[in-house]
């Protein structure tokens, strides 16, 4: 009868990147952490040097993921 009012997403990454990451397993997070944060450093490296304005995206992407990861898991083991 009523509908619910919905509170827009206000986090720095995507709420579909929330999702996705809500369905991986506790013990997995530290290890999906591991990669983002080593393509994430990758491309840091690229873009030192060749100034490609596609790794900076690819380091935007990285860094939500990141975030997305280390909220999830506090998020879970935090009480």
């Amino acid at each position: 009868m009523f509908k619910k009012k919905t509170e827009p997403w206000v986090k720095p990454f995507p709420e579909k990147l929330a999702n996705r990451v809500s369905k991986i397993a506790t013990a997995d997070l530290t290890m999906w952490l591991d990669q983002a944060m080593s393509e994430t450093n990758r491309s840091i490296s690229n873009y030192q040097r060749s100034n490609e304005p596609l790794e900076l995206e690819n380091m935007l992407v990285g860094a939500e993921a990141i975030n997305a990861l280390v909220s999830e898991l506090h998020r879970r083991t935090v009480v």
